[in-house]
């Protein structure tokens, strides 16, 4: 019987919740359908004594772009079913109330990621049967779409890899050094680099995570630091080359993309 009841809820396209479609969760979007606010530009201005008007002092991305704020997604929801499928709904997006989270909806080049809230819920009743209950969640989202996840191999010398997405995304590196060198580094194409260095010889495995929120470079699961020229860069949509020096390796990253 649960399963028939399934079988006639409407399909969202692709719509998922903590990579979930929401159908198998006995829910459906309601009339209040998705909404998506804007990802407002963090623009600074100052006054300088002697110059007209203000002077544009925005931290600006590798692109020239300034870097957006945070953005709300609101989506309608409607659990429906028997009493016991409408409950087990409930149950199922309170346990991801308050917990970072992910939402993807139709052919959006991505998943919007942000901490969920889930709101209040209406029951509607036809005499002593419960028909549905409906509930607005809202995922306090970062502005970026992220794409699926990508890996490239590289080799000794130059590379080129191409970026989906229009925003600039900062990729996971891992090194291989070869052997009896004693520096192995990696450069894009405006010269910058990150460079690792030993006073012997480099061995083993080096992971490089360019992501400011959690930037680190471990040789063999062991925290180091770059050389002090080094400079952790993102990579561009579109085409990217890549220089490595002393090494192999490979690349990882997830395409950002505003909209």
């Amino acid at each position: 019987m649960l399963n028939h009841r399934r079988s006639r809820i409407p399909r969202v396209d692709g719509m998922t919740i903590d990579g979930t479609p929401v159908e198998l969760a006995m829910l459906t979007i309601g009339s209040g359908g998705v909404a998506i606010d804007a990802a407002e530009p963090s623009v600074s201005t100052e006054t300088i004594p002697g110059m007209p008007g203000t002077t544009d002092v925005t931290i600006e991305d590798d692109t020239g772009a300034a870097y957006p704020g945070d953005r709300t997604i609101t989506v309608n929801l409607i659990a429906i079913g028997g009493e016991d499928d409408i409950n087990a709904a409930k149950q199922w997006l309170g346990a991801l109330n308050g917990r970072t989270t992910s939402i993807a909806w139709r052919g959006l080049p991505g998943e919007y990621r942000g901490r969920l809230a889930v709101g209040a819920w209406t029951d509607a009743w036809a005499y002593d049967r419960q028909t549905h209950s409906k509930t607005d969640i809202t995922l306090t989202a970062g502005p970026y779409l992220h794409g699926r996840r990508t890996s490239r191999t590289l080799t000794a010398g130059a590379n080129t890899i191409a970026v989906k997405g229009n925003r600039p995304c900062w990729p996971s590196i891992t090194l291989t050094p070869a052997s009896g060198t004693k520096t192995a580094s990696i450069t894009d194409a405006r010269g910058r680099k990150i460079a690792i260095t030993a006073a012997a010889t480099l061995s083993g495995t080096i992971t490089i995570a360019t992501d400011p929120h959690n930037r680190e470079t471990r040789i063999n699961g062991n925290l180091t630091t770059p050389t002090l020229d080094s400079d952790y860069f993102p990579l561009l949509p579109g085409a990217n080359k890549l220089t490595l020096a002393g090494c192999t390796g490979s690349i990882e990253w997830e395409p950002n993309t505003l909209i």
